[in-house]
């Protein structure tokens, strides 16, 4: 990352006044997740640091499982925050956004002790998977799916939405899935979700309250062309 200022300072020229909080966002997936909180960054207040997992050539599917692993995004983590600095006064916060899946227990309570260390840093847990968030952007109860595992939650996922899931679609829905996942969370005050719940609507409503409605409003209403600059690109 580049040089930022923090703060007002009258030693400071305007024009290099940090105006934004960032959001290092850490993810299990290298898909679905970065597709759908990298499109924050660039809007106005706000810095989106996507923190990915390492891309395998790996034809075993367990090493590519391994390299998204909770210990694993523990690590990228620990290198990202020793490079770039924090600032919780500037807003700056961390998430660290991953699936209960299969994954064992000590891996995921290992994160969530680091996280604990500090107020902005945060962890938001999808169970059984990141779906399940999607899913709340579509449905306010979930009870009647058959859901148990990440497969179920993807087939659900696609059922449900013609032609499968893309996240320009997705992100106009996302203040409802914040009250919806919100709603539906019976256990606000403890990091696991149950099945079917996710925590993920956490860090969707941190985005928005930094942004202000009219901000939303705008990035909303701006999707359309930035999907034409997607498709533009995708072509090249």
């Amino acid at each position: 990352m580049g040089f930022k200022v923090r703060g007002y300072t009258r030693n400071v020229p305007q024009e290099k006044v940090r105006d934004y909080s960032l959001f290092a966002i850490a993810t299990e997936g290298t898909e679905r997740e970065p597709d759908y909180f990298r499109l924050f960054d660039g809007i106005d207040r706000i810095k989106v640091d996507i923190i990915e997992p390492e891309l395998l050539d790996e034809e075993n599917e367990q090493e590519k499982r391994r390299a998204s692993s909770p210990s694993k995004v523990l690590e990228k983590v620990k290198a990202y925050i020793a490079e770039n600095q924090l600032s919780a006064e500037d807003g700056d916060s961390l998430w660290c956004v991953i699936d209960v899946d299969r994954w064992p227990q000590e891996q995921i309570k290992e994160l969530h002790a680091f996280c604990s260390q500090k107020d902005n840093w945060h962890l938001v847990i999808s169970n059984p998977s990141i779906e399940i968030w999607l899913l709340y952007h579509k449905r306010a109860d979930l009870t009647d799916f058959d859901i148990q595992t990440a497969k179920d939650a993807k087939q659900v996922l696609d059922k449900i939405e013609k032609g499968g899931y893309y996240y320009i679609k997705y992100l106009p829905l996302m203040l409802d899935a914040i009250e919806n996942a919100h709603n539906a969370d019976s256990n606000p005050d403890d990091y696991m979700p149950e099945l079917l719940h996710t925590k993920v609507y956490q860090l969707g409503r941190s985005l928005y309250e930094r942004m202000g409605k009219v901000r939303f409003e705008k990035f909303i209403a701006s999707l359309p062309d930035i999907e034409k600059e997607i498709l533009k690109k995708k072509k090249r």
